[in-house]
C-alpha cells in the first residue's frame, strides 16, 4: 500500500487475504481500517476469503498436505465474484468486465503506476504483437523464465481438444510464460481464471512445486485463447536475469546505483513497474533477504533497517554470504553488472521498507515512542520464517 500511495497508483488497490479465522478476519479489517484506509486511502481496501491451500485428492478429500499458492487464483477469482465493485451476474458473466485489472505479489514494490498504457517507447516486447495498451483479448504480463517448459508439466492434464494442446514451442515461449505483473480486462481475466482455478489443483498434482500455479496460469490462458504481450521492462528481480527491466538502469555506473535505489521516489527516469524482492540481494556485507525480516519489524520498538552508503555499488565487487554459511566470511565476486544491480535491488528495498515503516510509526506511536534508528542488520539476523500463504 504504500508504494502504491507514494506512485499515486490510480484506481482501487485491494490486498487478498486467505485462511483467517474470524477473529483474525475482525483483526486484521480493524488494523487495515486504522492504518491504512484511514492514513493512506479510502481507495485501498482488503478482501477476505477462505482458506484455498489444502491439497485434496481424487475424491475431494483432504490430504493434510497444503500448496499455500493455491490462494492467489482462487483468492483472485474469489475477489473477482465478491469484492468490492466486482461480483458476476445471473448467467455467470463479470459485471465489471471493462475494468482493467492488475494482479502482483505481495513481495512487488511499485516503481511507478501500472496503467493499461504501454506506450513507452523504453518498454521491451518479447514477439512484439504491436498490441500498446491493455485491452479486450489483449492482456500484458511481464516475461517470466520458463520459456515453454509450462507446456510439458501442463498441458497434459487438459481437455484433449484444448487449444493448448495445438501450441508450438514457439508459440508457447512468446506468449504464455506469464508472471506478475499480469495485466488484463475484467472480462478477460475473469476468462483465465475460471480455468485457472480448474487446472491448478490438477498441475499441482502432477507437478508439486513451486511454479505449478504458474504453470497453470499459461495453461489457462492458452486454452482460452488469450495470448499474451510478454513485457521485459515490467518487473526486476534476479540481477543475472537478461529478461527483466535492468536494462532501463543498467547504463548508470556503479556508484550511481544505490544513490538511485535510495531516492527512487524523485528520478525523472523511466522504471519497470515493480521490484520483486523474491530473491537474496548483498554486496559486501549488505544484505537483504525477505525472509530474515523480523516478524515484528512493524512496531513502535523495533529499529528501522540499516542501509548502506550511497557509493556501495563502487565499493564491493563481491559478497559475502550470511550465516550460517560455510566457510565463514567467504568473499564471492561479483561481475560488473551484478555489482551495480545487487547494489540497486539492496538500496530500492531497504530505503522503501525504512520509509513505510516510518510512515507507519509516525502515525501509530506515541510522541517520543518512535524507534527510528537505522541499525537493524538483516547480515546478522539468523531467525528465518516461511510464508503464512496469506
Amino acid at each position: 500500500f504504500y508504494s502504491a500511495m507514494m506512485v499515486n497508483q490510480p484506481g482501487y488497490v485491494t490486498r487478498i487475504a486467505s485462511g483467517c479465522t474470524d477473529e483474525e478476519a475482525a483483526e486484521e479489517q480493524r488494523w487495515h481500517d486504522e492504518h491504512i484506509k484511514s492514513k493512506m486511502s479510502d481507495r485501498f481496501l482488503l478482501h477476505l476469503t477462505p482458506h484455498f491451500s489444502k491439497v485434496k485428492d481424487e475424491n475431494g478429500n483432504e490430504t493434510g498436505k497444503k500448496y499455500d499458492f493455491f490462494n492467489k487464483p482462487f483468492g483472485m477469482k474469489h475477489w473477482m465474484e465478491h469484492g468490492q465493485g466486482m461480483g458476476v451476474d445471473e448467467n455467470g458473466r463479470i459485471l465489471n468486465e471493462d475494468a482493467i485489472c492488475i494482479l502482483i505479489d505481495p513481495d512487488q514494490i511499485l516503481l511507478r503506476p501500472l496503467t493499461e498504457d504501454f506506450s513507452d517507447p523504453n518498454h521491451v516486447f518479447r514477439a512484439d504483437m504491436g498490441n500498446r495498451a491493455v485491452k479486450h483479448g489483449h492482456p500484458f504480463s511481464q516475461e517470466y523464465g520458463y520459456g515453454a517448459d509450462w507446456k510439458k508439466h501442463a498441458v497434459p492434464v487438459s481437455e484433449k481438444d484444448s487449444p493448448a494442446r495445438k501450441l508450438t514451442n514457439r508459440e508457447a515461449a512468446d506468449y504464455y510464460p506469464a508472471g506478475p505483473p499480469y495485466l488484463a480486462t475484467g472480462r478477460d481475466f475473469y476468462t483465465i481464471v475460471k480455468k485457472w482455478t480448474e487446472y491448478v489443483p490438477l498441475v499441482h498434482k502432477v507437478y508439486p512445486y513451486l511454479l505449478a500455479e504458474m504453470y497453470a496460469y499459461s495453461l489457462a490462458a492458452a486454452h482460452v485463447e488469450l495470448p499474451h504481450q510478454m513485457v521485459r521492462t515490467l518487473m526486476m528481480s534476479d540481477t543475472g536475469n537478461q529478461r527483466e527491466g535492468w536494462s532501463l538502469i543498467d547504463d548508470l555506473p556503479a556508484k550511481k546505483m544505490c544513490e538511485l535505489g535510495l531516492n527512487i521516489r524523485s528520478t525523472d527516469r523511466s522504471l519497470p513497474g515493480v521490484m520483486h524482492y523474491c530473491q537474496r540481494y548483498m554486496i559486501g556485507k549488505h544484505f537483504f533477504g525477505k525472509r530474515r525480516l523480523p516478524k515484528d519489524f512493524l512496531t513502535c520498538e523495533k529499529p528501522l533497517l540499516f542501509e548502506p552508503p550511497p557509493d556501495v555499488g563502487e565499493k564491493f565487487n563481491y559478497k559475502i554470504p550470511p550465516p550460517p554459511h560455510k566457510p565463514p566470511g567467504e568473499k564471492k565476486p561479483l561481475n560488473e553488472m551484478q555489482q551495480r544491480r545487487e547494489a540497486f535491488a539492496v538500496c530500492v528495498i531497504t530505503r522503501t521498507l525504512n520509509d513505510a515503516a516510518t510512515f507507519w510509526k509516525q502515525h501509530a506511536c506515541e510522541e517520543g515512542k518512535a524507534n527510528l534508528n537505522k541499525v537493524l542488520d538483516l547480515w546478522s539476523v539468523e531467525e528465518m520464517h516461511t510464508s503464512t500463504g496469506r
